[in-house]
């Protein structure tokens, strides 16, 4: 029935076409969604609070928690729904975000032997390339492409078969379903009731993101997730190379890279380079325009920040809290990284995936810029690590796409200081109260 009522919430969310134009009936559709999620949670005794899950069974109603029969019945419909929800969402426009129509514009030049580093959407020699349907939802065309390598080998690969946003979306929605089956490997691996699945499979801002919107993001996720998988399994090599292709799809994970070398460093960060290195020659005759895109983006961007506008609001300067946030990063990044040093090989391997999920939490806290589909980069770590304020989150920041009700009504972009508030201050609370919570636990313990 929750599964059912989920669904019937994401056809209202296809029904409804232009989510921009009904974006107040869109986040009224996703949070009845995302409170059915939630009780879908609850419902199979899946509890979301660090510390619990230690030693409790998921609980299948009708049997008892160790039924093995009931539990594959429960996975097996948790996995089908999950891809239900996605064929629904596939059918729909993307709307809340226009990036897919750049990543079929990119695939398409690339396909036709030009560097995307070079040519921006709006250059003149692109003419021929202008059609009715991508080039105008294109979104800053005076920019070249932004991507690492691998993201344009894989618009350029579906602009082969297809170069559609319907193809597009179902490339990264492959990706997606991908990463559910990594997630198996991870859990088995952990020795973590495989019925935890449902926490990234029916989670409503993946699915809308990946589903709905199409966001590349997926691609580089399942390569995160199969690199954390490999690293567990002592794949140190396979590890590292997964690690670098989930960098040269989106460059968030190469934060990571050092976390993950192990004891043959020098191997490992050879593999990286080297690999790194193969996947740039296609665009080196861009030159110095190869990171011009990625640099205006990391100088102007600014949406959705928490810590980064009270850093802003204090010293009255945008710079000034640019480098307050990285002073702040590198500060935690080394302090983890002595930490990791300091552990023995086993440990380490342990201890990995709470490692990344630390340093993802703190970028997404510090950062100027938080789509929310960059918020899916977290999600699959709760499968592993229960998180119920960073669980809350990947609801509460859909209020974000409030922002195209301005716009749409007054063509004025502006961030609305009330959705700021109720999407970030229960957060906040709730962060601080277990993390307070699990040291009392951790002092108790050691006591």
């Amino acid at each position: 029935m929750l599964a059912a009522g989920q669904g019937l919430c994401y056809l209202i969310l296809l029904a409804l076409g232009n989510l921009k134009e009904n974006i107040v009936w869109a986040e009224v559709w996703f949070f009845v969604a995302f409170l059915l999620y939630w009780a879908s949670l609850a419902v199979l005794n899946i509890s979301p609070v660090a510390g619990d899950r230690k030693g409790i069974a998921p609980a299948f109603p009708g049997k008892s928690s160790g039924s093995a029969p009931n539990a594959a019945f429960y996975i097996t419909s948790i996995i089908l729904c999950a891809c239900c929800f996605r064929f629904i969402l596939w059918l729909s426009a993307p709307s809340l975000s226009d990036d897919i129509y750049r990543y079929v514009w990119e695939g398409k030049i690339f396909a036709a032997g030009l560097n995307p580093f070079t040519h921006a959407p709006a250059d003149l020699a692109l003419q021929l390339f202008r059609d009715t349907e991508i080039y105008p939802s294109i979104n800053h065309k005076e920019l070249a492409t932004i991507y690492p390598p691998l993201s344009l080998f894989i618009f350029r690969l579906c602009a082969h078969v297809s170069a559609t946003v319907a193809a597009m979306k179902i490339t990264f929605i492959l990706f997606d379903l991908l990463t559910i089956g990594t997630l198996f490997l991870i859990l088995r691996a952990l020795y973590i009731p495989p019925v935890y699945i449902i926490i990234y499979a029916w989670n409503p801002l993946v699915i809308m993101e990946f589903a709905g919107s199409g966001h590349l993001d997926s691609a580089g996720i399942f390569f995160l997730i199969l690199a954390l998988y490999l690293f567990i399994a002592g794949k140190r090599a396979g590890s590292t190379v997964c690690l670098t292709l989930s960098f040269l799809v989106k460059f968030l994970p190469g934060m990571f890279i050092p976390f993950m070398l192990g004891k043959r460093k020098a191997r490992q960060l050879l593999i990286f380079l080297l690999l790194a290195g193969v996947c740039y020659i296609p665009f080196l005759d861009a030159g110095d325009k190869l990171f011009n895109s990625l640099t205006q983006y990391s100088q102007r961007w600014v949406f959705n920040a928490s810590l980064f506008d009270l850093f802003a609001l204090i010293f009255q300067s945008s710079t000034v809290a640019r480098l307050v946030a990285a002073a702040i990063f590198i500060c935690v990044f080394l302090a983890l990284f002595i930490k990791v040093m300091r552990q023995p090989a086993p440990v380490c391997q342990q201890s990995i995936i709470s490692m990344v999920f630390m340093l993802l939490g703190c970028t997404f806290i510090l950062t100027p810029v938080l789509y929310p589909w960059y918020l899916c980069w977290i999600i699959p770590l709760l499968v592993i690590i229960p998180n119920r304020a960073w669980l809350m989150l990947s609801g509460s920041i859909f209020l974000s796409y409030l922002v195209w009700k301005g716009y749409v009504e007054a063509g004025i972009w502006e961030e609305k200081f009330w959705v700021k508030a109720v999407e970030y201050v229960p957060f906040y609370i709730l962060l601080l109260y277990d993390g307070l919570r699990g040291l009392r636990r951790e002092t108790t313990l050691h006591e």
